[in-house]
C-alpha cells in the first residue's frame, strides 16, 4: 500500500511540474519556467524558435512535394490521346511513390506531435487556462488553428484506420495537404493583415466589386444578343449565364474566340480596352 502511495505521489508531483499549475485552481499555468510553460514558447509563441521554423518549412515543402507530385513523369507510348488527357499518364508521384508516402508519413508523424503538444500546452494561454484543464482544451481544439492542425492529419488517419473508403494515396485525398498551407497563417498573419485592409478600405472595394458585376453583367448581354445565331461560337453564347464564363476571360484581356459578328467584334473590342484599363 504505501509503494503505491508513493508511486502515486510521484506522479502527482511529475504532473504538478509539467502543467505548471499556479496558485489558483483554474488551471491555468504560470508562464515561467514549468516545461508547459517551455512547450508553449516553443510550439505556441512567437516566431522565435526552430521548432516554428521547421514546422514552417516543413508546411512549405508538403506543398511543394503535392505540386510536383503532379508532373507527368512518362507519357502513355504510341498513344495519339495527350498525355495530361490520358489515364494512362505515370505522374512523378506514382513512379516515385515510395519517397512521397514516406515524406507523408513523416509529416504526418511531425504535424501530430504538433497537434498534441499545442492541445497540452495551450492553457499557458490565459484565454484557455481559466477554463479549466478540460474545458479549456476543448475550447482551443474547436479554435480556428487547431481546426486547422486537425484538419490537416485527419484524413491520413481516416483512411489508414478504415474508418472511410479507402483511398489510394495517388487520388483526391492528397488535396488535402494543400489545408496545410494555412497553418502557416500562425507565422505570416497574412489574414489579420488583410482583414486590416479590408476594413480601411470596405467602402471602395464594394463600390468596384460593383461596378466589375455591373460591366460583366452588360457585356456578357449584348454579346449574347450579337452571337447567339453566330455558327462559329454560337454554342458558348446560348444563354446570358453561358455567355458570362467566356466574357469573364474577355475582361481579364484572354480571347480564347475570335470569330464573331462585326458588332460582336466591336463590343469585344471594347471589353479589351477595359481589361488593360
Amino acid at each position: 500500500g504505501e509503494e503505491i502511495l508513493g508511486k502515486l505521489c510521484l506522479f502527482v508531483e511529475i504532473w504538478y511540474t509539467m502543467e505548471g499549475v499556479a496558485d489558483d485552481d483554474e488551471g491555468r499555468g504560470s508562464r515561467g519556467t514549468s516545461l508547459r510553460a517551455k512547450v508553449y514558447d516553443m510550439v505556441d509563441g512567437e516566431m522565435d524558435s526552430i521548432v516554428e521554423y521547421f514546422i514552417m518549412l516543413l508546411i512549405l515543402a508538403n506543398v511543394v512535394s503535392f505540386l510536383i507530385g503532379t508532373l507527368v513523369y512518362s507519357g502513355p507510348g504510341d498513344s495519339e490521346v495527350p498525355c495530361p488527357s490520358s489515364k494512362h499518364c505515370l505522374l512523378l508521384v506514382d513512379a516515385k511513390s515510395s519517397f512521397f508516402e514516406a515524406f507523408e508519413l513523416f509529416s504526418i508523424v511531425v504535424f501530430t506531435i504538433e497537434y498534441l503538444l499545442r492541445v497540452w500546452c495551450c492553457l499557458e494561454n490565459p484565454d484557455y487556462g481559466q477554463y479549466g484543464p478540460i474545458l479549456g482544451r476543448l475550447s482551443y481544439m474547436t479554435s480556428f488553428f487547431a481546426l486547422i492542425d486537425f484538419f490537416a492529419i485527419s484524413p491520413y488517419y481516416l483512411a489508414q484506420f478504415g474508418l472511410v473508403r479507402e483511398i489510394n494515396y495517388t487520388t483526391a485525398l492528397r488535396l488535402f495537404r494543400l489545408i496545410r498551407l494555412l497553418k502557416a497563417e500562425k507565422y505570416l498573419k497574412a489574414f489579420g493583415l488583410l482583414d486590416d485592409v479590408l476594413a480601411e478600405n470596405g467602402p471602395l472595394l464594394t463600390a468596384c466589386l460593383y461596378y466589375a458585376c455591373m460591366i460583366w453583367l452588360f457585356t456578357s448581354t449584348a454579346m449574347y444578343f450579337t452571337e447567339r445565331y453566330n455558327p462559329e461560337v454560337a454554342v458558348y453564347f446560348q444563354s446570358i449565364p453561358d455567355s458570362m464564363f467566356p466574357v469573364a476571360l474577355f475582361l481579364t484581356g484572354e480571347f480564347p474566340l475570335v470569330d464573331f459578328t462585326p458588332l460582336g467584334k466591336f463590343i469585344a473590342g471594347s471589353m479589351a480596352v477595359v481589361a488593360v484599363a
